[in-house]
This record gives structure tokens, C-alpha cells and sequence, in this order.
């Protein structure tokens, strides 16, 4: 099937309209954009190092590195505007970019002081949402919903608000790939869903106050001790079946049939592994809409983010490794037995399965 006969079906479908998009002939092949991009980064940190050798006193000033900070950005808005299409100016730009964002949150770090990791975090998220919409090209994008999200995970974990970082990252990833066609700007709302996919699986893997000592000095207690951190971990949970009933609502998936029972036992299972290790909450999540979206980056990040956290999460029990052994033999059995009822409740069909 040639493009023109796969436009004419896709409109018989109804799911496009108008006239099939020209054909880029002129795009240049990967490996020379590949090589195009590492040259933009080159030159972009030769830049930098004379720069910095030059006007050292910058990262002395906090005033002086916060207005050379807005104009690196504002430079790299310039650039990635200009050329939007040219591979080594994107990723000149993209540099020149990151090293703006540097000089800003020193700077802001500076006038703050090292004790306001909460407020700098805020900041911080606030500045890449604005980048995020005034910068427009589609991996920077991707940085900035990213970092954003992250900054704030890590303000919000300052404030004694760790335990419910999984559930927020959760519940915002969820909703922008589940309403994905919902958004005319669809290519800015998938830039920002990838982001917030990298941020979860980071908050999934990194959950934790032993895995986040190594950045904030001396993480705050939580609010509520105990009894917060199992709120935190309940809300999980419970984003992440909601996520789970979104998903079969979108799909006409009744819950009074044998698939729709099946998929909401395994949530069920999976928000109450979800109370002891609360990273599995975001990472599932990622896995099964990805899978379900026919996306194979988000799948992909989803296994990577589960195989993470649960080597983290096993590393960490302070348990025997007889004790060890038992828990992995029992999730083994667990998922096998998961497997079996998948196949004997949902089989395959013969026409095309459905990711459903």
C-alpha cells in the first residue's frame, strides 16, 4: 500500500480530512541530522567555555547571571524560531538554551539562599512552563515539561509532600494521553505528555526519602508522618485506578464483562502493591496506556521505569535473601496466574486484537 491508497482508506475511515500531506523530499537522511545536531552541541559549548573564560564574574553576580540567563534564552527562542528545521541550529540552540536555564536557577538559588529548595523548586517549574509554551521546538518541549515537573516533585518533597508525588505525576500523565485527540494543538500536547511520562517514571524510580537524600540535604519529614505516607501511598492507588476506568471508558469496555472485570481485578492488585511501593503506581500507568495508545516509546519508558523501581525497591528490603527469594517465587506465581486468566478471560481475536 502507497501513501496515496493509505490517505484514501484513512478517509473512508474518518479519521482525517482534507488533502494528503506533500511529501518531504528535502529532508536530509537521520545519520546526517545525527551529525548535524552533535555539530550544533559542539559549537554551542565551545561557545560557552570562551564565554564563560571571558566573563567569569557571571556566575559570581547572581543580578548579572540572571539577565545573561533571560537573554541566552531569549537567543535560543530566536534561533529555534528562525530556524525551525535546520537540525544544527536546534541543537545550538538547545544548548544555549540549557545553559540559560542554568545561569537563571543559580541565580535565583543565590538571591533565595540554600535553604528555600521549596520556593526555588516553584520558581524553577513556573520559568520551563513559560518556556515550555514560548519555545517552539518539540524535544525542548520535552525538557521543559520534564524538568518543570521534576522541580516541582522536588519542592513538593521539601515541604514534606514526597508521599504524594507519585499519585500527582500519575494522574497529570494520565489525563493528557488519555485525552489526547481531545487538544486541536496536538503536536504541543504530545511534547508535554512526554515530558510528564519522563518526569513519572523519574518520580516512579527515584520515590523514596533514601533515594532522594542524595539531593535535598535534609529531606523534611513527612506531613502527617506514617499515616501521611500511607495517604500518599492510598491516593496512588486510586489515581491509578481511575486511570484504569478512563481507559476502559474510552475503549466502550463495559465493567460488567469478563475483560472489564479482569482489567479491574489487576488494578485492584496493582493499587495495593501500590501502598507498600508506590512507584509501581506511575510506572504501571505508563506501561498500560502507553500499550494501550499503540505507543511504543511510552511502553518502553514503562518497563524501563518498572524494572527500575522494583530492583530499587528489592535492593532496599531489609530482608534475609531466603525471605528475597520467597517474595520473587511468589510474584512469579502471581503473574503467571495473571497470565493464564488474561488468556482464558480476553483471548486474542483472530481478526486483530485489540491494545484495550
Amino acid at each position: 500500500m502507497n501513501t496515496t491508497e493509505l490517505w484514501e482508506r484513512l478517509l473512508q475511515a474518518g479519521l482525517v480530512q482534507g488533502a494528503a500531506p506533500e511529501a518531504d523530499a528535502g529532508r536530509s537522511p537521520w545519520f546526517v541530522r545525527v551529525m548535524l545536531g552533535v555539530a550544533g552541541w559542539f559549537g554551542a559549548l565551545f561557545l560557552l567555555i570562551f564565554v564563560g573564560l571571558g566573563l567569569s564574574f557571571i556566575i559570581k553576580n547572581a543580578g548579572a547571571a540572571l539577565v545573561v540567563g533571560v537573554i541566552a534564552c531569549g537567543v535560543a527562542a530566536a534561533l529555534f524560531r528562525k530556524a525551525p528545521e535546520n537540525d544544527f541550529a536546534g541543537q545550538f540552540a538547545f544548548a544555549v538554551s540549557l545553559a540559560g536555564q542554568a545561569l537563571i536557577v543559580f541565580g535565583i538559588a543565590d538571591t533565595l539562599g540554600s535553604k528555600s529548595v521549596a520556593v526555588v523548586g516553584i520558581v524553577v517549574a513556573v520559568m520551563q512552563a513559560v518556556l515550555f509554551w514560548l519555545l517552539p521546538n518539540y524535544v525542548h518541549r520535552i525538557w521543559a515539561a520534564a524538568s518543570g515537573a521534576c522541580a516541582l516533585a522536588m519542592a513538593l518533597a521539601d515541604m514534606g509532600l514526597l508521599a504524594i508525588t507519585p499519585a500527582l505525576a500519575l494522574v497529570a500523565f494520565a489525563w493528557v494521553w488519555l485525552k489526547e485527540f481531545d487538544f486541536a494543538k496536538g503536536s504541543l500536547v504530545r511534547a508535554g505528555g512526554y515530558g510528564l511520562a519522563l518526569a513519572a517514571v523519574v518520580i516512579a524510580v527515584m520515590h523514596g526519602e533514601r533515594s532522594i537524600a542524595w539531593i535535598l540535604d535534609q529531606p523534611r519529614t513527612p506531613v502527617g508522618g506514617l499515616i501521611g505516607v500511607w495517604i500518599g501511598a492510598a491516593l496512588t492507588g486510586a489515581a491509578l485506578l481511575w486511570a484504569v476506568l478512563q481507559l476502559l471508558a474510552r475503549e466502550d469496555v463495559p465493567l460488567e464483562s469478563a475483560q472489564g472485570k479482569i482489567a479491574l481485578i489487576g488494578a485492584i492488585i496493582v493499587a495495593v502493591a501500590t501502598l507498600k511501593a508506590p512507584g509501581i503506581g506511575p510506572a504501571a500507568a505508563v506501561l498500560v496506556i502507553g500499550f494501550a495508545n499503540g505507543n511504543r516509546i511510552l511502553a518502553g519508558l514503562g518497563i524501563l521505569a518498572l524494572l527500575g523501581y522494583l530492583s530499587h525497591y528489592y535492593y532496599s528490603l531489609q530482608l534475609t535473601l531466603l525471605e528475597k527469594s520467597g517474595v520473587l517465587a511468589s510474584t512469579g506465581i502471581a503473574l503467571l496466574a495473571a497470565w493464564l486468566l488474561v488468556h482464558r478471560y480476553w483471548p486474542e481475536s483472530k481478526e486483530g486484537a485489540s491494545h484495550a
